[in-house]
C-alpha cells in the first residue's frame, strides 16, 4: 500500500511538469511554509507570468520569490492576456509604480506586457533584484541573485 502511494506521489508529480511545461527546478517554493530555500533556478527556466487582483502570480504562485544564479539565463513569459496593462520589469526597488529603480543589465524585452522577457543575470548583478509593474505599485516580489 505504501509503495502504490509513492508510485501515485511520482506519477503525479511527472504529470504536473508535462502539463505544466515546467522543469524541475533546484529552488522551489514550500508551500508549507511560504519559504524559499537556498538553492537556484535552473539555467533556462521560463517562468509564466499571470496577474490576479493586482498582483503578480509566477507559475501559479503570488508574490513568488526567486532565487537566480549568475550567469544563467531566464525566461518571464507574459504572453497571457491578464498581463495586458502591466508592463514587467526588473528594478532595484521592490515597490515598482514608474521605471525610476528599473534594472536593465542583462535585460532584453523590459516593460513587455505580451512578450518574453530574457534575463541573462550578469556576474555584477546585485544582489537583490525584484519584479515589478512600470504602471501599478507592490504588485511583485524580490530575486535573490547568487553566485
Amino acid at each position: 500500500m505504501k509503495n502504490q502511494k509513492l508510485a501515485i506521489l511520482a506519477m503525479v508529480s511527472v504529470c504536473w511538469f508535462v502539463l505544466w511545461g515546467c522543469s524541475p527546478s533546484s529552488s522551489d517554493e514550500d508551500s508549507s511554509t511560504g519559504t524559499t530555500n537556498s538553492t537556484f533556478s535552473d539555467n533556462n527556466t521560463t517562468f509564466v507570468v499571470t496577474v490576479s487582483a493586482g498582483k503578480y502570480f509566477l507559475d501559479n504562485v503570488q508574490g513568488k520569490t526567486l532565487t537566480l544564479k549568475k550567469g544563467y539565463t531566464y525566461d518571464f513569459n507574459t504572453q497571457d492576456s491578464s498581463t495586458g496593462s502591466h508592463p514587467f520589469y526588473l528594478g532595484t526597488g521592490s515597490t515598482g509604480g514608474n521605471y525610476a529603480d528599473e534594472y536593465t543589465s542583462g535585460v532584453t524585452n523590459s516593460r513587455t506586457t505580451s512578450g518574453i522577457l530574457t534575463f541573462v543575470v550578469p556576474q555584477a548583478a546585485p544582489k537583490e533584484l525584484y519584479y515589478n509593474c512600470g504602471v501599478h505599485s507592490n504588485m511583485g516580489a524580490a530575486i535573490t541573485i547568487v553566485d
